[in-house]
């Protein structure tokens, strides 16, 4: 099996490539876990949908050069659903948003602050896993953020279920239950992109373990 060192000093523009996909995936997500913090700032959500068409481009960049290019670093399968993965992420958080934006008058701001560290902390391990791969990774190290990853998803998921929990069983619940429904609809969301976060972030352990 070729190791992923020996590949390095081929190609190096499939790695900057990644990189700018994780990095730009990872500012979807940080201005989603702001406008958590600070929903007073969230005017738009033309600033989001900007950060997710940078990321299709970004991914249709990374397929055009699997095509053209007989060297990769790694294998094609592996760089291919990273890059699915952190794309996924960008998407998710639109999404997020754009709901969020909506459903804004019917929900109470303070209890989406509470996720919002940990969403913010699931991004930034991402972006140092991804950045691990250009180098010769340190198997422990990547494993150990990953482990973080999973522990920030989980608190999160956490989080949230308590916060429906308290709605539901809030005896006054009927009066509420806009509220409940646009918390629900914005908890499954919340879940789905720190599944997307996990996803990618199991995405570079494998190919780390893989090529070790």
């Amino acid at each position: 099996m070729f190791s992923l060192q020996k590949f390095f000093c081929r190609d190096e523009r499939f790695f900057d490539l990644i990189e700018a996909l994780a990095q730009s995936s990872s500012s979807s997500v940080k201005s989603l876990a702001q406008a958590l913090v600070e929903p007073e700032t969230l005017k738009s959500v033309d600033e989001i949908v900007q950060k997710r068409r940078k990321s299709k481009e970004l991914n249709d960049e990374i397929s055009h050069q699997l095509c053209i290019s007989f060297i990769t670093p790694f294998d094609r399968e592996d760089i291919e659903a990273l890059s699915s993965a952190l794309t996924k992420i960008s998407k998710t958080a639109e999404k997020f948003l754009s709901q969020f934006f909506v459903f804004q008058d019917a929900i109470q701001h303070e209890n989406f602050k509470m996720p919002a560290d940990y969403i913010k902390q699931s991004a930034d391990i991402l972006i140092e896993m991804v950045k691990q791969l250009r180098n010769k990774p340190n198997v422990e190290a990547v494993k150990e953020m990953n482990s973080r990853l999973r522990y920030c998803e989980t608190e999160t998921d956490h989080i949230m279920l308590t916060l429906l929990k308290t709605l539901y069983s809030n005896p006054n619940k009927a009066d509420s239950m806009v509220n409940i429904l646009a918390t629900k609809n914005l908890q499954e969301l919340i879940e789905k992109l720190m599944d997307r976060l996990r996803d990618a972030g199991n995405i570079v352990f494998r190919v780390v373990l893989k090529y070790s």
